[in-house]
């Protein structure tokens, strides 16, 4: 469950670590989010090892402060499949994505659930890293 106020890692190649959930998207009172909704965050932290491997016109867009789209792929919170099956990752994790949910770098690192893969191919998962 992610809120207003939580703190996201980011899990693909732009060269920032760490954000936080400003609104979460969808109609008026909603407040909670979780595994592929899509949310407003603001970069909290970037590496800058990282950050001078990314191109010169996308490096202007990922400072300290700026805000962007990012697609929930991780959550601490369990998620449910069809015959009963529980699934819990360790971390809160997002990918940076444009408005039309198509993520703004070509690598996303780490797991993704395989209803996201189907319902998202834009994410571009390999069979091996789905779960």
């Amino acid at each position: 469950m992610i809120q207003v106020g939580s703190i996201l890692k980011v899990c693909d190649k732009t060269g920032v670590v760490l954000v936080q959930c400003i609104k979460v998207f969808g109609f008026a009172k909603r407040r909670i989010a979780s595994i592929g909704d899509v949310i407003l965050v603001s970069v909290k932290r970037i590496n800058p090892k990282k950050f001078v491997k990314v191109k010169l016109f996308k490096r202007k867009k990922f400072f300290k402060g700026t805000l962007h789209r990012a697609l929930i792929v991780r959550s601490r919170t369990s998620f449910s499949r069809y015959p009963g099956i529980l699934i819990r990752f360790n971390e809160n994790s997002v990918v940076l994505v444009n408005k039309r949910t198509v993520p703004i770098s070509n690598r996303v690192y780490g797991p993704i659930l395989r209803e996201l893969c189907t319902r998202l191919p834009s994410l571009g998962c390999v069979t091996r890293f789905m779960i």
